[in-house]
């Protein structure tokens, strides 16, 4: 690895995207985080072990990667633009590169081979997507350090009866603890973004609050009654022909007039088991 330029100088990262002839892509939500502190607290939140394999997900000009590989046994990046690419290659030595989207890549595959833990500054058009797709694998990492849009953070954290609790906060729930670590100032970016962002941390649950058999079903009552979640929970379900609602739902501890935003995820995971 060279010894320049310095990713978390804003003067030098401008020079060097200069030579690289790259204009940030807003499609890919290229904005290189050129923070020292935050990118230091990503790494130390993803709590990497020397006998640990990591995957880093959109990793840009490796500002993260180079934190990461040091504290690693091995380092595994997906990145999609060309140019990133082909600078990666150039800076580091010690790593794997897969050259793609991320949501092109079998993801369960990479955990299935030894990856166990995930450190990323997440593309934010997709990271509610990859965050349920990787919680949803099979073999789903122990813990994911990650940047996301600080509106998705609320979402994915917030509490029964907050008004960003709903289908992400409870589709990983029930396999993951979800924690907001530090909020991110559009400052610590270059470009800035319009939005704050926030690094979060998903622990993965010693035991998922559902099992697996059980999992899609559960996924299509959340997401059926999210989409009407201003209704009572009773009567979105005469709307979906379950009967007999209100002997189901005292069963899973649940009031007929109760709306979506206010049930915990273990009732709903109740709900979910009697209605299977």
């Amino acid at each position: 690895m060279t010894d320049t330029p310095r990713l978390t100088s804003p003067k030098e990262v401008r020079a060097l995207l200069e030579q690289l002839g790259h204009r940030p892509n807003k499609g890919l939500g290229q904005n290189f985080l050129i923070d020292a502190n935050i990118l230091d607290i990503i790494a130390n939140t993803a709590d990497i072990q020397s006998d640990e394999s990591i995957l880093e997900i959109g990793p840009g000009l490796g500002a993260l990667t180079e934190r990461i590989i040091p504290k690693a046994k091995a380092v595994t990046c997906i990145e999609k633009d060309p140019v990133m690419v082909n600078y990666l290659k150039s800076r580091f030595t010690d790593f794997t590169l897969i050259e793609s989207d991320a949501l092109d890549v079998d993801l369960d595959a990479l955990f299935a081979g030894g990856i166990t833990k995930v450190a990323a500054n997440l593309p934010y058009s997709v990271a509610s997507r990859l965050m349920v797709e990787m919680a949803e694998c099979g073999h789903r990492p122990a813990l994911m350090s990650l940047t996301i849009q600080k509106e998705v953070a609320d979402r994915l954290t917030a509490p029964p009866g907050d008004g960003h609790y709903g289908i992400l906060g409870i589709l990983t729930g029930v396999f993951y603890e979800n924690k907001l670590v530090k909020k991110i100032s559009p400052t610590c970016f270059l470009p800035p973004p319009k939005v704050w962002s926030a690094v979060v941390r998903m622990e993965r649950r010693t035991v998922p609050l559902i099992g697996n058999s059980e999992y899609p079903l559960f996924k299509q009552l959340v997401k059926s009654c999210f989409s009407q979640r201003r209704k009572q929970i009773g009567t979105i379900l005469k709307k979906l022909g379950i009967e007999p609602v209100d002997a189901l739902l005292a069963d899973a501890r649940i009031e007929h007039s109760e709306r979506p935003e206010v049930i915990e995820i273990e009732r709903w995971v109740e709900l979910a088991r009697l209605l299977a």
